[in-house]
């Protein structure tokens, strides 16, 4: 493969940077597993309570997201390790094989604690081996001062398997059912992932005899380069005692909770409000698709801005989508509030990835990202408390109000931040300056 020279110093792949060929495929893996997992649970939610085989409530439905999130954030801060360390197309396509074969066997579940195990012990696989922390420790691998913009384009993956796969979803339901529906989806997902992913993806810019994109000259981004010296050791000791780390669990936990209680609960709060199952699909795709813009946005300004204020303003937008919620009286309000709902679920990967790899570096961001998912996992108590609210109450308004107090701490938390890429600990000390 023949690499040539940049004005800049640093190679590429012919006219192209292989970097790039890498996000489209991390966004093709992205799109399919998150949007089949993640996007489509609350249209399962519907038809699980329906199915008279399943004999489920809502608070009790919400427990297999509730243990798909905590089995992954169980074993995130083993598989964070590998990230930086061993194959990460192999992670990748043993994550699909893993969400295809629970899918098949959901398919023929006669209960619901058997749809529970599978979401636990296999499915919780392919949101932690092929989602976001192989995409995001791939991005920050093969880019360096564009990272930014890599990763806000790089997370709008999840959002596209949003804004598609629900409506496919949706419509196969009504045509074919959920138990054939899901034959095909676990077929779909191992022949349109894995062999792109074989054959395009790889760890490292060393492996194609490349280096990692630099910032281009005259674009004045070489400023939002982190500052964490390449040399530190970042060991599980020394990331625990910091505390932008505790931060920033905190701040992604309470958000997370805010985005899915609502999304998971999408669904069955439609329903309550007389819409049908296409139109569901609708309203997810508007969550979804508007989340696309917003992740290129927030990936973009993340390097430019205090992150405090970014994540000020996604507090803001799920306050006033949560509102909304509380206030429908219509599909136009609903849909409004998933356009709001998905500006707000749109910056948190992208912030995330930023907040990680410029406080702890890019050598060890596999390994904290992977310990914030236990953490993370807290944030799955969310739909289930909202479920089970609804389930006592007749109605999903003390949820929504819940939900709009529990952003009172997050807006706190978020004031003791640093600037990224500005921590006390990395700034020059007086002496050092001399």
């Amino acid at each position: 493969m023949r690499t040539c020279p940049r004005e800049d110093g640093s190679l590429k792949f012919g006219r192209w940077y292989y970097g790039w060929t890498v996000v489209a495929v991390c966004m093709l893996f992205q799109a399919i597993t998150f949007g089949i997992t993640f996007y489509c649970f609350t249209l399962y939610v519907n038809e699980w309570l329906a199915d008279p085989l399943i004999e489920v409530t809502r608070a009790q439905a919400m427990l297999a997201n509730s243990a798909l999130l905590v089995a992954a954030g169980a074993v995130s801060p083993l598989i964070g390790p590998f990230m930086d360390r061993y194959s990460i197309r192999t992670l990748i396509c043993l994550g699909v094989l893993a969400a295809a074969t629970g899918m098949a066997l959901v398919s023929i579940a006669t209960a619901f604690w058997q749809i529970l195990a599978i979401y636990g012990a296999l499915i919780s696989f392919c949101i932690v081996l092929s989602g976001p922390l192989a995409a995001q420790t791939l991005v920050v691998k093969w880019f360096d001062g564009r990272r930014g913009t890599a990763m806000g384009i790089v997370t709008t993956g999840t959002s596209i398997g949003g804004f598609t796969v629900p409506l496919l979803v949706s419509y196969l339901f009504t045509e074919v059912g959920w138990r054939t529906t899901n034959l095909i989806i676990a077929a779909a997902m191992v022949l349109l992932v894995i062999p792109p992913v074989l054959l395009l993806i790889r760890n490292n810019p060393a492996q194609l005899g490349l280096e990692p994109d630099p910032p281009a000259r005259g674009t004045g981004q070489e400023g939002s380069l982190p500052v964490v010296p390449r040399t530190r050791h970042w060991s599980t000791k020394t990331i625990v005692t910091e505390p932008n780390f505790w931060v920033i669990c905190g701040v992604i936990v309470l958000l997370s909770a805010g985005f899915t209680s609502i999304a998971s609960n999408l669904g069955p709060f439609a329903t309550d409000h007389g819409v049908a199952k296409v139109n569901q699909g609708i309203l997810i795709a508007i969550y979804a698709g508007i989340m696309i813009p917003a992740k290129v946005l927030f990936g973009y300004l993340s390097t430019r801005m205090d992150v405090r204020v970014l994540l000020w303003m996604a507090m803001a937008m799920l306050a006033v989508s949560a509102s909304l919620f509380l206030a429908a009286s219509s599909f136009t309000m609903l849909a409004l509030g998933c356009l709001t709902l998905g500006m707000s679920s749109g910056s948190i990967l992208p912030l995330m990835g930023a907040l990680v790899s410029t406080r702890f570096g890019t050598h060890a961001f596999g390994r904290v990202m992977g310990m914030l998912g236990p953490l993370n996992a807290l944030s799955s108590l969310g739909p289930i408390a909202v479920g089970r609210i609804r389930d006592a109450t007749g109605s999903y308004d003390l949820g929504w109000i819940s939900l709009l107090f529990s952003l009172i701490p997050a807006a706190l938390l978020a004031w003791f931040l640093d600037r990224i890429g500005r921590s006390r600990r990395d700034r020059p000390s007086a002496l050092s300056r001399k």
